[in-house]
């Protein structure tokens, strides 16, 4: 503060914890999956069986793979409406194909509970409303007052709407490699989107796993000894290359549907970002806007938008082509694309409290809800508050 004024955005830290950082799934009829809800099973007909998951410190893709390896069933067998993050205690939907109830009661996977609660139709992904965020944001600089009162005066400055940025779980925070990985499965070249997962070293991350990394380019089998056995993924990759040696597409093919599609979405989400930071510099914020999401079908559309001419600065200057979503070698990730509104509306914004924080000494902490229609990102909306360390 200067003068009494706020000067920039305070500095907190997110996800000291995963408990800071509570994620409850919202069904299409409004209904919220609370973390201290009681569920039971009530039977019914339908060929899936629908199971409340709570997690913590894991996230959805890692969990099904978990479970799965427990049921000795394949990935495909089970389906979620949306991904949540990691470093996060939540709350979600996800269905089983043809699954008893007691092989999901008596299931135990460490840091996750299972709690069936009837039958129904397949959950498919984006079958939710949205997610309700309780955040605690830590080691905050200012007074109990000063923060409330900040936090307050943000808020109503921005009118119930906030830059609806794909946020940073979209690219990976510690290791963004997914852009990377899909501009090599846009590009036609496999290998290299094979190694850019798995070798590929960024700054930040742990030097031991940076070093297995740099091995694995030159020493598979040394780099599977090396790679601890919660790096599921890159474990899955070497072990088949160990005994396939070459075979980078049936690599690539270990890794489950939905991480796979996740590398192609990662560079629609990137083009996404670039347009709408472009938009917002030149003032260009209109209510209900929307983006195009770059795929095979982009040049086909008839209607223009006002974010065309942005598209096309950023598409020159990455080097993609619509055409290149449209892929042959791997037809379950073409993406025709699609629209994404540029400036979404948040609900039910309340601030639970305000304290002193007892894991930094001398700093305040505080407590926020609300809720954030699917596809949104909490750390995106936050990041209108705060800047985290």
């Amino acid at each position: 503060m200067v003068n009494g004024q706020f000067v920039g955005k305070v500095r907190g830290v997110l996800k000291y914890e995963p408990s800071d950082f509570v994620v409850e799934e919202i069904d299409g009829k409004g209904n919220v999956l609370s973390v201290d809800g009681k569920y039971s099973y009530v039977d019914g007909c339908g060929d899936f069986l629908h199971v409340v998951m709570k997690k913590r410190n894991v996230d959805t893709i890692s969990a099904v793979v978990s479970i799965c390896s427990k049921l000795g069933v394949p990935g495909a067998r089970v389906n979620y409406a949306g991904v949540k993050d990691k470093v996060a205690v939540s709350v979600q939907r996800i269905s089983f194909y043809k699954m008893p109830v007691g092989r999901i009661s008596g299931l135990r996977v460490k840091n996750i509970q299972l709690c069936p609660v009837g039958r129904g139709s397949k959950v498919y992904l984006g079958d939710l409303w949205g997610n309700r965020f309780t955040v605690c944001v830590r080691n905050v600089g200012l007074s109990c007052d000063e923060l409330r009162g900040y936090v307050e005066k943000v808020v109503g400055g921005m009118n119930g709407f906030f830059p609806n940025f794909f946020g940073e779980q979209r690219f990976g925070s510690v290791r963004p490699v997914t852009c990377p990985v899909g501009r090599a499965i846009l590009a036609g070249d496999v290998s290299r989107a094979v190694r850019e997962y798995v070798c590929r070293v960024f700054e930040g991350e742990d030097e031991g796993l940076s070093c297995v990394r740099r091995i694995a380019l030159d020493d598979k089998a040394e780099a599977l000894r090396g790679f601890p056995r919660s790096y599921v993924y890159e474990r899955m990759m070497l072990e088949y290359l160990l005994v396939h040696e070459g075979d980078y597409y049936g690599a690539f093919m270990r890794l489950p549907l939905g991480l796979r599609r996740m590398f192609v979405n990662a560079v629609q989400s990137y083009v996404f970002n670039d347009v709408l930071r472009l938009m917002v510099k030149d003032g260009v914020c209109v209510e209900g806007l929307r983006i195009p999401i770059v795929g095979y079908l982009y040049a086909k559309r008839i209607v223009e938008e006002a974010a065309d001419k942005y598209v096309g600065r950023v598409l020159r200057k990455e080097k993609i082509k619509p055409e290149m979503f449209r892929l042959g070698d791997f037809p379950e990730l073409s993406s025709e694309g699609g629209h994404r509104v540029a400036f979404e509306k948040f609900h039910d914004f309340e601030i639970v409290s305000v304290e002193e924080d007892e894991k930094f000494l001398g700093k305040s902490k505080v407590v926020l809800r609300f809720s954030l229609p699917k596809g949104c990102y909490a750390t995106v909306f936050l990041g209108e508050f705060f800047d985290f360390v």
